[in-house]
């Protein structure tokens, strides 16, 4: 069944491999850094797939209990993502194999590590109950279904409250945002931040050096297509997130929220295809810039957006449906 649970279509596997809590794009992001895709997941089949001893991402210990698949010798990651110990947790171990396309993984996908120079195998998943529990989360990775992946850097419940959760170990403000499947051990917690440029952290969880972020508006509880989530999500405000590798630039055609350079936002909810381009974000009233509250993690140097925009001919409208109250999250748009 297909269900539009994502706003980003690719999986930031870079950002969940440490050993410590990692980022991760939700279901609807772009690439290796993150954006909305606007596709449903869910359409991958389950069916047919491998189960039990020997299946790529089976229980193991040593590399002989791996069998699925074909081309590279087996392997079993016996207590960590590629055996290394600075990375991710794999309880009771992970069958796996090198690779170079699908068809060297049987029934799983071949999927790029960042971490690596090699491609491996790992089972496939399109829904909640097909990984093993407790342990792993079916990982959203792009509009054909997901991949079981260890679950310990997924740090949040999308579903739960108001989608509010504690970021990092000074408990800062956060959004929780769905990453996987499962509703328990499927959503990543995100710093809250005020739009505008150079407004949110490097990104300390993701390794050295930390990639840059920028903050952006996210209304988790709708889809891609702006109609309620089938999955219950909660959060809606401003967070961070990982910057595109290629930003885009002002009035360029995107199709993910992260698409943009810092401080600027993709206009995906506009009617018109052509409308759907970088738009610099403001906050809407008149109050002007605001100020931090505390629980925000306001980076030194930081320049939170104002309700006037760089081009005069311009005025902050309520673009990203955040609501037209004073303060509320915008982009700028013609007069």
């Amino acid at each position: 069944m297909s269900r539009s649970l994502h706003l980003f279509s690719g999986l930031l596997l870079s950002t969940i491999l440490a050993a410590s809590v990692g980022t991760l794009t939700y279901c609807g992001g772009k690439t290796t850094s993150n954006a909305d895709g606007g596709s449903d997941m869910g359409n991958e089949v389950e069916v047919n797939l491998c189960n039990g001893t020997g299946c790529i991402g089976a229980p193991c210990t040593k590399d002989t209990e791996c069998t699925e698949g074909t081309g590279s010798a087996p392997t079993c990651w016996t207590t960590t993502l590629l055996n290394n110990p600075k990375l991710v947790s794999t309880p009771a171990g992970y069958c796996t194999r090198e690779c170079l396309s699908d068809s060297d993984c049987g029934t799983a996908k071949c999927v790029t590590l960042p971490s690596s120079s090699k491609k491996y195998c790992m089972a496939r998943c399109a829904s909640a109950t097909r990984c093993r529990k407790p342990g792993y989360s079916c990982a959203f990775d792009g509009d054909n279904g997901g991949i079981c992946f260890p679950s310990a850097n997924f740090d949040c419940n999308p579903t739960a409250s108001d989608g509010i959760c504690e970021y990092g170990a000074d408990k800062y403000l956060g959004g929780c945002v769905r990453v996987a499947y499962e509703s328990d051990h499927g959503g990543v917690c995100h710093s809250q931040c005020l739009v505008g440029k150079s407004t949110c952290p490097n990104d300390d969880r993701a390794g050295n050096p930390p990639p840059p972020q920028q903050c952006i508006y996210l209304d988790t509880s709708l889809d891609s297509g702006g109609n309620p989530s089938p999955a219950g999500d909660k959060f809606k405000g401003n967070v961070c997130f990982q910057q595109s590798i290629s930003p885009i630039a002002d009035g360029m055609p995107c199709k993910y929220w992260t698409d943009c350079v810092d401080g600027y936002q993709c206009d995906r909810y506009n009617l018109m295809d052509s409308g759907k381009v970088c738009r610099q974000l403001c906050v809407q009233g008149t109050m002007g810039a605001p100020t931090a509250p505390p629980g925000i993690l306001m980076p030194p140097g930081g320049i939170p957006a104002g309700n006037t925009c760089d081009n005069a001919a311009q005025g902050c409208a309520n673009s990203l449906r955040a609501g037209a109250a004073e303060g509320s999250t915008g982009l700028c748009q013609s007069k």
